[in-house]
Parts: C-alpha cells; structure tokens; sequence
C-alpha cells in the first residue's frame, strides 16, 4: 500500500495522482511538467514561492502535510532533520536512553513512523 495525492502544479495541474515522497514528486515534476534545478513552487498559495533546490522535499512536507512521529513520546515533526533536533530534548527519548546506559545494555532508538494525509492505493508506482 501506499500514499499518493492529487498533483496540483500550478499553471498545468495534470490531475495525476503522485506518491508522496521526495525522490517521486521530484521524479514526477521533472518528467510531466519539465522541473529541473532551481524551480519556484508554482502551488497555489505557496508561503514559499521562492526558487528551491529541494523542491520535492518542499512539496511533501508543506503541499502534501506528511510528517513523521517520534517514536518515544508522540509529536509530529516534518522533516528528519527536525525530528533529529526534537530528540536532543524529548524527556522519554533521553529516560530511555539513560536507562539503557544505567543497566549496561546496548540503546537501539525506536524508529520513527511516517504519518501521510491522502489517498492510499494498492499501486507501487503511481506516478
């Protein structure tokens, strides 16, 4: 199973239905609407229409609201990167871990889970 959405691309929404991650929205924008390089966001209402370098990754965290929780206490964050940073302070993350240090084993954090909003279809490759 997997997550797709609507394509919405500005000036010629193509009406395909896309996975929502990074590499096959880029994948996706460079193939039916010519994308490449430094591309504005041409989505609607875009609060960041400026020229990016990762516009895939632009498209699935602020157009198509994917996110991934923490796997120790719940909260939402919408990159890894942030989900990293977030780790430095959330309070069962580092009870976890110091508790595995305080008893000598090994500490193995929980991986995160990705929480996508859309349509789910049986198709592996639905661009």
């Amino acid at each position: 199973m997997t997550c797709v959405q609507e394509c919405s691309w500005g000036d010629q929404p193509c009406g395909l239905f896309v996975e929502t991650n990074k590499e096959r929205i880029t994948h996706h924008l460079f193939h039916w609407h010519g994308v490449k390089g430094k591309t504005p966001c041409k989505f609607e209402d875009c609060p960041k229409p400026a020229k990016m370098k990762n516009l895939g990754r632009h498209v699935e965290t602020v157009h198509y609201t994917t996110a991934l929780e923490c796997a120790h206490c719940g909260k939402h964050r919408s990159r890894i990167d942030s989900l990293r940073r977030h780790l430095l302070s959330c309070k069962p993350y580092i009870a976890s871990k110091a508790s595995a240090k305080k008893g000598g084993r090994k500490f193995s954090p929980k991986e995160p889970k990705k929480v996508v909003y859309g349509y789910i279809v049986p198709a592996r490759d639905a661009t």
